[in-house]
């Protein structure tokens, strides 16, 4: 189409008026317009998502059960143990949903356990063992478990997806975490015993402290964790990515009972506990450096950061919920005598503006609205009874999903427009981008719109499905299970595989490695970019070799057609050059990419602001030139 700004060289020779040239020509320009205008609308409202236009369907459903049992089935001749159960299988999704971290166990009442760990691309292939626990004996049987708590926030994956946190235990003997790297074959005792096998930590168990309250730190560098030989004077500790410790931050002859890194990853609230209140129990804060330990309440149990890390939420001794400001001052009571940190919801909006957190009493079960500092609370539903009801935020945060009985409900964050999305249901789990809820209900799996206007059924029935165990966090994958023993991946379609991208080793210190694949497969030509300047295509092998930049906080991305691009943080800090293992890959998303991420559907970028223009362009013209 022709510009809407042109010079116009008029000759006095030509016989032609200047005025009506411009005029008809305009009218053209016009003409054209509207055209495109109408084109692009109709576009748009064809393809976008929208509760009138749900567009869902399944491109593949593949059972993990079936690759994984294999694996195991050998796992259990070579172990000797003659197990003949079923192993209960989980699994838990990278964060870039490019792998499929599982865990395979049988816990027999009679003889020995057996635990395994498996690696899986998100399309099923490429399994591999990260450890397993093939000489276990009924008198000493280790477990390795993956841990996936939201309400503490541990997670197995570190969130640039760099490491791995496995728990295991000896029962009655040790609780303690050992590390797994999902590209090798790395696995390493956390804390300060540094053992690298089943067999080396069996042996030396003893030696390994009881751990608990794992956590990394929002990019993956360094994790917290309380541990003690003596369970009775957990400590809390600083780790690298690795699980070496960095720093003791405590030192007290009572117990750390929680912690939790602040959302920026430069404090720790932390609580105390003793068998009686003194100067050391209580709520504390302090830098993750170690300095300024400040208390900030005599007694208090971490519950959660506000999302701009201002305030700190927590539970006393009678389990009534308060937030303080990281100064100490402005205590707020949200509750009282009824919140329980293990049982009862608490979560932020999306916008990190309010909250929904819950408690159970007597007379049943109560979920409250408050904003971000707990002030402001009110009543936002009621029920009768012990329920389980799992309150949950829409990912747009413009709604609010709970189960009352076996009914699932959508409610407006003001407890406006109350709707009945589905009945019978047994599970249910918002979609990452919020266009819709997933759920169960007789043994089929079916996507509602979050008004319930809409409803689409994924799977065919007498599949008997009853649990929703997670979507991969790009929207594309959802695992599901019939049983424990039982677990799958249903594939949507419309969704294009993750590319991924891993920081290799620098070679002698000045150069460094990229690589990029989908799933286990290299991916050439590649488009590199770092902080948004190109650096190069990856070769047929998906590597690309660039100059390790200064120190600094670097944004590289990957991109190619017929992909979904990936994002990644590198932070460069000083001396690292030298050590890949202490650079820091954290992934992230713009807010484009995120905003892009949340849609299923193909969307015209840009369409009201062309709109916009294009309106007011043809009123000009009309004024001037009708």
């Amino acid at each position: 189409m022709p510009d809407f700004f042109i010079f116009l060289k008029y000759s006095g020779s030509r016989e032609m008026n200047k005025f009506t040239f411009i005029r008809d020509y305009m009218r053209k320009i016009l003409q054209m317009s509207l055209l495109l205008i109408l084109f692009v609308s109709s576009t748009s409202t064809g393809l976008a998502a929208s509760s009138e236009n749900l567009s869902v369907g399944v491109e593949k459903i593949t059972s993990v059960s079936q690759i994984v049992n294999p694996y195991f089935d050998s796992l259990v001749e070579s172990s000797g143990t003659n197990l003949k159960e079923q192993p209960i299988i989980s699994g838990s999704w990278s964060p870039d949903s490019s792998k499929l971290l599982v865990e395979a166990s049988i816990n027999s009442q009679y003889g020995a356990t057996l635990h395994a760990i498996y690696m899986l691309n998100a399309d099923g292939s490429g399994i591999r063992e990260l450890a397993s626990t093939p000489s276990n004996t009924k008198e000493k049987s280790l477990s390795l478990h993956i841990p996936e708590n939201l309400q503490t926030q541990e997670t197995s994956w570190s969130p640039d997806g760099n490491r791995i946190e496995i728990f295991s235990n000896i029962p009655r003997v040790r609780d303690f975490y050992v590390i797994a790297d999902p590209d090798k074959t790395l696995i390493k005792t956390a804390g300060k015993c540094n053992y690298t096998s089943v067999d080396e930590v069996k042996e030396n168990v003893l030696n390994i402290e009881w751990q608990t309250n794992f956590m990394w730190n929002p990019e993956g560098t360094k994790a917290l964790i309380i541990m003690d030989l003596d369970p009775l004077n957990y400590q809390l500790y600083l780790l690298d990515q690795d699980g070496y410790v960095l720093k003791q931050l405590t030192d007290t002859s009572d117990r750390v009972e929680a912690a939790l890194w602040s959302n920026d990853g430069k404090k720790i609230a932390y609580s105390v506990t003793g068998q009686t209140e003194d100067e050391e129990t209580g709520l504390w804060i302090i830098n993750e450096n170690g300095t300024e330990n400040k208390r900030l309440a005599d007694n208090g149990i971490v519950i959660a950061w506000n999302p701009d890390d201002s305030r700190i939420f927590y539970v006393d001794d009678n389990f009534g919920l308060y937030s303080i400001k990281v100064d100490g001052t402005d205590e707020v009571q949200l509750s009282t005598g009824s919140f329980f940190r293990n049982e009862d919801v608490f979560s932020f909006s999306p916008d990190g503006k309010s909250l929904i957190f819950s408690t159970v009493n007597d007379d049943g079960v109560n979920i409250f609205l408050a904003d971000s500092t707990g002030k402001n609370v009110k009543l936002l539903e009621e029920f009768p009874g012990y329920i389980i009801f799992k309150p949950s935020w829409s990912p747009k945060g413009d709604k609010i999903a709970f189960a009352q009985d076996d009914n699932l409900y959508t409610i407006n964050p003001d407890g406006s427009e109350k709707n009945l999305i589905a009945s019978a249901i047994t599970d249910y789990e918002w979609h990452p981008s919020g266009d819709f809820i997933s759920l169960i209900s007789s043994g089929s799996i079916f996507v509602f719109t979050p008004d319930g206007s809409t409803k689409i059924q994924l799977t065919e029935d007498g599949k008997d499905y009853r649990f929703l165990e997670g979507w991969s966090p790009d929207g594309s994958r959802l695992l599901v299970s019939n049983d424990p023993t039982d677990l799958s991946i249903i594939k949507l379609g419309g969704y294009e595989d993750p590319l991924s991208i891993d920081f290799l080793t620098p070679t002698g210190g000045e150069n460094c490695e990229l690589r990029v694949h989908c799933m286990s497969e290299p991916v050439a030509d590649a488009l590199l970019t770092l902080d948004e300047q190109e650096i190069g295509f990856t070769n047929s092998s998906g590597f690309l070799n660039y100059s390790c930049p200064a120190e600094g906080k670097y944004v590289i991305n990957a991109s190619k057609a017929g992909y979904r691009p990936a994002s990644k943080v590198l932070i460069v800090e000083e001396n690292s050059s030298a050590s890949p293992e202490k650079s820091v890959v954290s992934e992230t998303s713009s807010d484009s990419e995120k905003e892009e991420d949340s849609r299923p559907e193909f969307q015209v970028p840009g369409f009201r602001g062309i709109t916009v223009v294009l309106l007011l362009l043809f009123f000009i013209c009309r004024r001037i030139f009708l």
